[in-house]
Order: structure tokens, then C-alpha cells, then sequence
């Protein structure tokens, strides 16, 4: 009778814990990829178009990505005049990196990609206006 009594029991603990609910499912894999790269002020906010870049002033390089998980840290390759460099995304849609320009064309390019900036700096030397 014992012997019964345990096999009812087995099976129902069975059907209890072999039900799962909806909101115990894994949630479906999301794909993370890089947007966007762009030259931006070291701060993040945009350069305006037709802004005379200042050798005083300090950029950066900004990407964003379309997610960010922190149990799934997403790195991104990007170049910068012909240098590679990177950017690990944990929980951020979108970073900064400092940059120091270089005198002419600065180009960035995420590796891989299609995703392109490209910035024109030119040094004034020793010019100095005199009015």
C-alpha cells in the first residue's frame, strides 16, 4: 500500500514540476550590432556641421549599438586612421572614446562593416590673426 502511495506521489510531483510557466521560458536571442560610429566633442554631444575643429578643444569616437546585456558583453572593432581599437558594451547603448586627430582626413570605420565617419582637420600651425 506504501508502495502505492509513493507512485502517486512521484507522479504528481512529476506533472507539478515538468509544467513551466511562460515567464520561466528563456526569452528569445537578440541579435546586438554596432549602429552607428561618428566623431563627437569628448563630452558626446554631436559636432555641428561647418564647425571649425579646434586643436584646444578635446573629440572622441561615439558608437552605438542596438542593445546592451550585461550577461552578454558585445565588443566592437573600430578604426581610426588605419589603427584598430575597441569597445566592450555591457550595459550602454552607445560610448565614447577619446581621440586625438590628426592633421587632414580622419577616418573611422567599424571592422566589418559598412559604418564610416570621416572628419577633416586642419592645422593651423603657427597662424595667428592679427587685427
Amino acid at each position: 500500500m506504501k508502495i502505492k502511495q509513493y507512485y502517486i506521489l512521484a507522479a504528481a510531483a512529476f506533472v507539478f514540476f515538468s509544467c513551466s510557466d511562460d515567464k520561466e521560458r528563456e526569452p528569445e536571442e537578440i541579435a546586438i550590432s554596432a549602429q552607428s560610429i561618428s566623431f563627437v566633442h569628448a563630452d558626446g554631444s554631436k559636432i555641428a556641421e561647418n564647425e571649425c575643429i579646434s586643436p584646444n578643444v578635446k573629440y572622441g569616437i561615439k558608437i552605438e549599438t542596438s542593445h546592451a546585456d550585461v550577461n552578454r558583453p558585445f565588443r566592437v572593432d573600430y578604426t581610426v586612421n588605419g589603427v584598430v581599437y575597441s569597445m566592450t558594451f555591457t550595459t550602454a547603448l552607445s560610448q565614447v572614446n577619446p581621440v586625438t586627430l590628426s592633421n587632414g582626413v580622419n577616418a573611422a570605420q567599424i571592422v566589418g562593416s559598412n559604418h564610416k565617419a570621416v572628419l577633416t582637420y586642419i592645422d593651423q600651425g603657427d597662424f595667428e590673426l592679427v587685427e
